[in-house]
């Protein structure tokens, strides 16, 4: 059986395979010390609060913000190195590209489409934006669920039903306005591509007077991308306004049990602030941002036309 041929961007992985597993590597340890506030909580609750020992509270201060130095450190190296890994695919891909851009051009007498090159950006801002940082830090969310599990049985459920809420949302938002992005999408592309040809002709345009025509023409597809960018982004807004709700919701929850626990006698007072802590932090990757329209506007751009 034939081996199917090598492609540049195979190539173009492959050289960033050390980037991408020096990344991986770094957030190993940065997910470690993600335990360092629930610890340090933990100690202080539990130890500090009953010793009255500063000598305690002051080493532990210390350690605790030695590993924060350290932390901090570790991200910022991650992240330096996936704008490298985005710089690399870059520099395989952007010759090829353009030249195959430029051949179709040729061919295509009076064409010319940039897509290629808005493509390689995409793929670009992708490996170096949140994406791939999210991705690596995600298979330590059932390692924090976990941990709560450890701490009381309730605390641990607590966390897994919001994350399986949190995750649910996040299926909803991609279901609920992906079809409304793709028309979105075509729609510019339609628009561009009308006001780039009628820019061309700019001269013949004018002269026979068809400047409002064309105008109008274009405000129409315009519109069109903008009422389906509109929309997505209230159904966007809402979906985000409910997952706001939950998460600050299950920190209450998770902190109400904690309290119910502790006073009953089952769990310290420590166990509760480290299991907020926790429960935060499994939560922590399915986060979104809080600008739907910007978002709604990015994935439309990124998606094929319907």
């Amino acid at each position: 059986m034939s081996k199917k041929p090598k492609t540049v961007l195979h190539d173009a992985v492959v050289a960033c395979r050390p980037y991408l597993a020096a990344t991986v590597f770094f957030s190993f340890f940065i997910n470690l010390l993600m335990f360092i506030a629930p610890l340090y909580m933990l100690q202080v609750y539990d130890r500090v609060l009953v010793s009255r020992s500063n000598v305690t509270l002051v080493a532990l201060t210390v350690i605790a913000i030695g590993l924060l130095v350290v932390y901090g450190i570790l991200e910022a190296v991650r992240s330096r190195i996936l704008v490298r890994a985005g710089i690399k695919i870059d520099e395989y891909l952007n010759e090829t590209v353009f030249r195959a851009i430029f051949r179709g051009s040729l061919r295509s007498r009076g064409g010319s489409s940039t897509q290629g090159l808005r493509d390689m950006d995409t793929l670009r801002e992708f490996l170096s934006g949140g994406a791939v940082l999210a991705f690596c830090d995600a298979p330590w969310v059932p390692i924090f669920i976990a941990l709560g599990f450890l701490l009381h049985p309730v605390l641990g459920l607590v966390s897994l039903g919001g994350s399986i809420i949190i995750f649910a949302l996040a299926l909803a938002n991609e279901f609920a306005t992906r079809s409304m992005l793709q028309s979105a999408a075509g729609a510019s592309m339609r628009a561009t591509n009308e006001a780039t040809t009628n820019l061309r002709n700019a001269e013949v345009v004018h002269a026979m007077g068809m400047i409002s025509a064309v105008k109008n023409r274009w405000s129409g597809r315009h519109g069109e991308a903008l009422s389906q960018q509109f929309r997505a982004s209230d159904r966007a807004g809402a979906i985000l306004a409910s997952s706001r709700f939950v998460r600050l919701a299950l920190q209450v929850a998770i902190l109400g049990a904690g309290a119910y626990l502790a006073v009953k006698g089952d769990i310290t007072p420590g166990a509760m602030i480290a299991a907020s802590i926790i429960m935060g932090r499994a939560l922590a990757p399915g986060r979104n941002g809080g600008r739907p329209m910007e978002d709604v506007r990015r994935r439309a751009q990124r998606l094929p036309p319907a």
